[in-house]
C-alpha cells in the first residue's frame, strides 16, 4: 500500500471521527437547548404561580381592609313603621330611621323602593314624591321620620327598602346601608264597652 493510500484512508478516518464528534455535539447541543427550553418553562410555571398567589393574597388584604372600613361605618334600624293617609287622602308609610352606631356623619342620602312605593315625600302632605331624599348629618342615636309615597291601590303589608348612602363628617369615608321592612296600618281602636 502507497504512503499516498494510507494518508488517505487515515484522512478519511479523521473525517469520520472529526463527523462523528461533530454530530455528537449536535445531539449535546440539541440535548441541552431542549433542556434549557425545559427549564425556562418551569420558570415560567413558577413565576406565573408566583404572581397568582401574590394576587390572591392581594385580594385577601384588600377584602380585609374592606372588612374592616365596613364595621367601623354606621348601623341603622327601621322602627315605628305605619300606614296612614295624607289630607288628601292618599296613603303615606312613616317609617322612622335611627342610627344606632357608627361615626358622626356630614351626608345621610335615603334612597326608597319597593312594590307600590313611589318614593319619599319632602313634605307629608303633599302627594310628590321623589326617589332619593338627603337628609343632612347624622350620629349616632339621631332618628330620622322619612315619610314614604304608598300606590293609592296597593296590598298590605307593603315592603319598603331604604337604601342609605352616607359620608363621615370629617374623613369622607363612605358607606351604603340597606335596611327594610314591612308596613302596615295600625288596628284599629274599639270605643265602647265591651260585653264580658
Amino acid at each position: 500500500m502507497s504512503t499516498e493510500a494510507v494518508v488517505a484512508i487515515a484522512g478519511a478516518g479523521v473525517s469520520a471521527v472529526a463527523a462523528g464528534v461533530a454530530i455528537w455535539q449536535a445531539l449535546v447541543a440539541k440535548e441541552q437547548a431542549r433542556t434549557a427550553e425545559d427549564s425556562a418553562l418551569s420558570a415560567r410555571r413558577q413565576a406565573d404561580a408566583a404572581e397568582a398567589q401574590v394576587q390572591l393574597m392581594q385580594r385577601q388584604i384588600d377584602g380585609e381592609e374592606a372588612e374592616r372600613h365596613d364595621t367601623k361605618g354606621p348601623s341603622f334600624t327601621f322602627n315605628d313603621r305605619r300606614i296612614d293617609e295624607d289630607r288628601w287622602g292618599q296613603p303615606r308609610a312613616t317609617v322612622l330611621l335611627v342610627q344606632d352606631s357608627g361615626p358622626a356623619l356630614s351626608r345621610v342620602l335615603v334612597t326608597a323602593s319597593g312594590q307600590y312605593v313611589t318614593g319619599i315625600r319632602v313634605d307629608p302632605d303633599e302627594m310628590a314624591a321623589q326617589p332619593s331624599l338627603d337628609f343632612g348629618g347624622s350620629s349616632a342615636g339621631t332618628a330620622l321620620e322619612i315619610c314614604v309615597g304608598i300606590e293609592y291601590r296597593h296590598v298590605l303589608p307593603v315592603q319598603v327598602t331604604l337604601r342609605i348612602d352616607c359620608t363621615a363628617r370629617g374623613t369622607g369615608a363612605t358607606w351604603t346601608r340597606d335596611v327594610a321592612g314591612s308596613v302596615q296600618r295600625p288596628p284599629e281602636r274599639r270605643i265602647g264597652r265591651t260585653r264580658p
